[in-house]
Protein backbone atom coordinates (compact mmCIF):
# COMPACT_ATOMS: atom_id res chain seq x y z
CA UNK A 1 0.00 0.00 0.00
CA UNK A 2 3.02 2.55 1.20
CA UNK A 3 4.97 1.43 -2.00
CA UNK A 4 1.72 2.18 -4.47
CA UNK A 5 1.36 5.63 -2.74
CA UNK A 6 5.07 6.41 -3.12
CA UNK A 7 4.65 5.18 -7.01
CA UNK A 8 1.90 7.42 -7.59
CA UNK A 9 3.72 10.20 -6.23
CA UNK A 10 6.50 10.27 -7.89
CA UNK A 11 4.31 9.58 -11.30
CA UNK A 12 2.32 12.76 -10.36
CA UNK A 13 5.55 15.12 -9.79
CA UNK A 14 7.07 13.80 -13.35
CA UNK A 15 3.73 15.02 -14.75
CA UNK A 16 3.68 18.18 -13.09
CA UNK A 17 7.68 18.49 -14.10
CA UNK A 18 6.66 17.63 -17.84
CA UNK A 19 3.61 20.62 -17.89
CA UNK A 20 6.02 22.59 -16.14
CA UNK A 21 8.53 22.05 -19.15
CA UNK A 22 5.76 22.77 -21.83
CA UNK A 23 4.80 25.69 -20.50
CA UNK A 24 8.22 26.59 -21.13
CA UNK A 25 8.48 25.41 -24.45
CA UNK A 26 5.37 27.93 -25.30
CA UNK A 27 6.97 30.75 -24.38
CA UNK A 28 8.78 31.59 -26.56
CA UNK A 29 6.53 31.34 -29.14
CA UNK A 30 4.19 33.28 -27.81
CA UNK A 31 6.61 36.16 -27.83
CA UNK A 32 7.59 35.73 -31.46
CA UNK A 33 4.12 35.89 -32.33
CA UNK A 34 3.15 39.05 -30.45
CA UNK A 35 7.01 40.67 -32.31
CA UNK A 36 5.98 39.80 -35.23
CA UNK A 37 2.67 41.44 -34.92
CA UNK A 38 4.23 44.17 -33.75
CA UNK A 39 6.85 44.35 -37.06
CA UNK A 40 4.18 43.79 -39.06
CA UNK A 41 1.82 46.45 -37.43
CA UNK A 42 4.75 49.26 -38.50
CA UNK A 43 5.75 48.00 -41.73
CA UNK A 44 1.76 48.30 -42.34
CA UNK A 45 1.65 52.26 -41.32
CA UNK A 46 4.79 52.72 -42.95
CA UNK A 47 3.02 51.24 -46.18
CA UNK A 48 -0.56 53.33 -45.53
CA UNK A 49 1.15 56.62 -45.06
CA UNK A 50 2.74 55.93 -48.35
CA UNK A 51 -0.29 55.19 -49.71
CA UNK A 52 -1.96 57.70 -48.38
CA UNK A 53 0.72 60.71 -49.08
CA UNK A 54 0.38 60.12 -52.69
CA UNK A 55 -2.66 62.45 -52.54
CA UNK A 56 -0.49 65.05 -51.32
CA UNK A 57 2.64 65.39 -51.69
CA UNK A 58 4.55 66.57 -55.12
CA UNK A 59 7.78 64.97 -54.95
CA UNK A 60 6.79 61.99 -56.87
CA UNK A 61 4.32 60.77 -59.36
CA UNK A 62 1.36 59.39 -57.47
CA UNK A 63 1.15 56.10 -59.40
CA UNK A 64 4.30 55.56 -57.89
CA UNK A 65 3.33 56.25 -54.39
CA UNK A 66 0.48 54.24 -54.28
CA UNK A 67 2.47 51.42 -56.23
CA UNK A 68 5.19 51.61 -53.46
CA UNK A 69 2.69 52.11 -50.42
CA UNK A 70 0.75 49.06 -52.06
CA UNK A 71 4.08 47.14 -51.89
CA UNK A 72 5.32 48.24 -49.03
CA UNK A 73 1.17 46.90 -47.17
CA UNK A 74 1.33 43.32 -48.88
CA UNK A 75 5.33 42.89 -47.68
CA UNK A 76 3.65 43.72 -44.06
CA UNK A 77 0.87 41.22 -44.76
CA UNK A 78 3.82 38.49 -45.70
CA UNK A 79 5.53 39.36 -42.65
CA UNK A 80 1.93 38.81 -39.98
CA UNK A 81 1.20 35.58 -42.18
CA UNK A 82 4.79 33.90 -41.58
CA UNK A 83 6.02 33.58 -44.73
CA UNK A 84 9.04 36.30 -44.59
CA UNK A 85 11.17 36.61 -41.30
CA UNK A 86 12.81 39.61 -40.09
Amino acid sequence: MVRQRRNTEKEEEKREQEDVDQEEKEKPRQRSVSRRNKQSLVIGLVGAALTLGAYSQTYVKPGISLGAGLFVLFFGLLVSEGFISL
